[in-house]
């Protein structure tokens, strides 16, 4: 690696901007991290029939993903801070794509629960290590921006495995979309090994104005880390028990994981069984709402930015913006359920619209949270996200199995369901308090 002092140029005064290389790089790992993630649910009932698989087996198959992903959250973070991040990302998308490929060879319940588990276990370090390169290589006015471009790909490619699955299950069957998805990943793996450094100033092609742009707000803030040392692990860890906003914090990941777990599980199914869409249709009318989620996470991204330039109060910008979103889209879901189902699906993508504007502030919140330990508590909040992520497939699963065993099947009572999922987000949202950091005696 090169040494600062031949990695970039003290005479240019115009800052290069390999930051946006970096940005593109971490975008299209989301993007291609989320092909596999969500490329199984428009596939789920045609791999039921072939594995001779339940609603409950299969439920247990889509949220074996978050079983991984919970486990390896704290240990993937880890992993980046010990290898680095210019090689820990490409590792994780590598043994992602390779267990994708056991899911396309899978022939029995055991063999595809376990593919999907190593892919969470895979996947499971991936927003961690991220959030880190995001603090190295982003300015802190724009962490918003760049945030809501992380949580936007990874919608766009629940929304490319949504629809290019849902195309290919006819004339090529469930298997063989999967294997192109672990190729794409292969690929990415290589490019950013050769093109990413874990630090601008280690960058071959950044100079000393884009170092200087990167680093200048943070330099106060580096110094008092160099003066004061970082607490013990016991006094961080009463720290983070005794912090009450970190609590409303998990407690608000949960709920929104559950939700959005929804859009790329069982969503699909659902409008094939509640509306009579076929297999492709349902898998088109399944990208409008994930396709909502992209466009509310790029506004709320830019909105977080200016809200808080505008006002420089981080609740305003964080807390309220969420909470009212969140709160738009429990509505929205409550009129869904008085529609026809297929109408119902553009009420729902308004709802979604409205929840992806929040998207960005869970990250602009761990680091507000977090200070110096953002890598810590992005972990942690990750992780209570996978508890709803987990828990959802599950839960929505044994529900279809209640409803399908009514005398009148009544669908709307998923609807209901969610309805009440992002209500219980609303108020988290509206309880924390992100200038409560950890950093703080």
């Amino acid at each position: 690696m090169d040494s600062s002092a031949d990695s970039f140029s003290l005479n240019d005064s115009r800052p290069t901007r390999v930051r946006y290389l970096v940005l593109a790089g971490l975008s299209s790992g989301f993007l291609l991290a989320y092909l596999p993630r969500a490329g199984l649910a428009p596939l789920a009932t045609t791999i039921q029939q072939d594995l001779s698989l339940d609603d409950l087996q299969m439920g247990r198959v889509l949220a074996a993903f978050y079983a991984g992903y919970f486990l390896f959250q704290i240990p993937g973070g880890i992993l980046g801070q010990k290898l680095g991040n210019r090689l820990a990302l490409p590792l994780l998308q590598l043994t992602a794509g390779i267990a994708n490929l056991l899911t396309a060879l899978a022939a029995s319940f055991g063999l595809i629960w376990f593919s999907r588990l190593l892919l969470g276990l895979a996947q499971a370090g991936m927003v961690p290590c991220s959030a880190q390169v995001i603090k190295n290589w982003i300015p802190e006015a724009k962490r918003g921006t760049a945030s809501s471009l992380m949580g936007s790909f990874m919608s766009v490619g629940s929304i490319i495995a949504t629809g290019v699955t849902a195309a290919l299950v006819d004339p090529l069957g469930w298997r063989l979309p999967l294997v192109l998805f672990s190729l794409f990943s292969v690929c990415w793996m290589l490019l950013f090994f050769l093109l990413f450094r874990d630090r601008p100033q280690d960058h071959p092609k950044t100079n000393h104005a884009e170092v200087e742009l990167i680093n200048a707000a943070d330099r106060n803030t580096v110094s008092e880390n160099k003066a004061t040392s970082s607490p013990p692990i016991r006094q961080l860890f009463i720290r983070m028990v005794s912090n009450a906003s970190l609590w409303l914090f998990c407690l608000q990941s949960v709920f929104r994981a559950f939700g959005y777990a929804f859009f790329i599980t069982w969503f699909p199914a659902y409008l094939q069984q509640s509306s009579g869409a076929s297999v492709q249709k349902a898998g088109l009318l399944a990208m409008l709402p994930l396709t909502s989620i992209v466009l509310g996470t790029l506004a709320g991204g830019r909105l977080i930015d200016l809200i808080y330039q505008w006002t420089g109060n981080k609740y305003f910008s964080r807390s309220l913006l969420s909470a009212g979103s969140a709160l738009i889209c429990a509505v929205c879901i409550l009129l869904a359920s008085q529609v026809p189902a297929e109408d119902a699906v553009y009420l729902i993508s308004c709802g979604t619209f409205l929840s992806g504007m929040g998207n960005p502030a869970i990250w602009v919140t761990s680091m507000d949270l977090g200070g110096r330990h953002t890598s810590v508590i992005i972990a942690i909040v990750n992780m209570a996200g996978v508890v709803g992520g987990y828990l959802s497939p599950i839960a929505v699963g044994a529900l279809f199995t209640y409803i399908k065993e009514m005398p009148v099947p009544e669908w709307n009572l998923v609807l209901y369901l969610f309805a009440g999922i992002y209500l219980g987000a609303t108020l988290s949202w509206a309880l924390i308090n992100p200038r409560n950091s950890l950093s703080e005696n």
